[in-house]
């Protein structure tokens, strides 16, 4: 048996998934867990997925959702940060991971920086062209003022 055959014989004659389908069914599962208040589970997951695909601004949203809720709100603050420039890409900042840190700050009592994050999040939705997320920025300035 060559190395060919070999391979075909472990792999059952399927070929192997996508990347950006491991990627979905990586979310998937971690959604799955979050969604049953398996947080510390969903987290392990996250935690493969941002390995996977660091710029995916589901992963850092996801995993700081995890430390939120198992109330790790400092942990959860910095991962927003980190995904908000991470996940934006180059030239921007991940609007989302913004106003989930902009959020958990409130949590945390820490309203001075609110307002800076709120603006940032603001100028990265607009520079985007975005209007959902012009509005969606708008609507949490709302409700965290």
């Amino acid at each position: 048996m060559d190395l060919a055959q070999f391979t075909a014989a472990v792999r059952g004659h399927r070929p192997l998934p996508s990347r950006p389908a491991t990627i979905e069914a990586i979310y998937a599962t971690a959604h799955w867990l979050l969604a049953r208040e398996r947080a510390a589970d969903a987290a392990k997951v996250f935690r493969v997925m941002l390995r996977v695909a660091p710029r995916d601004e589901r992963a850092w949203l996801g995993l700081g959702e995890c430390h939120e809720r198992i109330d790790q709100l400092r942990i959860a603050a910095e991962l927003y940060g980190a995904g908000s420039v991470i996940a934006g890409g180059e030239r921007s900042l991940s609007v989302r991971c913004l106003l989930a840190r902009a959020r958990v700050l409130a949590k945390l009592a820490r309203g001075d920086d609110i307002e800076r994050i709120l603006d940032a999040a603001e100028n990265a939705a607009a520079a985007q062209d975005d209007e959902a997320l012009i509005a969606l920025v708008a609507s949490e300035r709302r409700r965290l003022s």
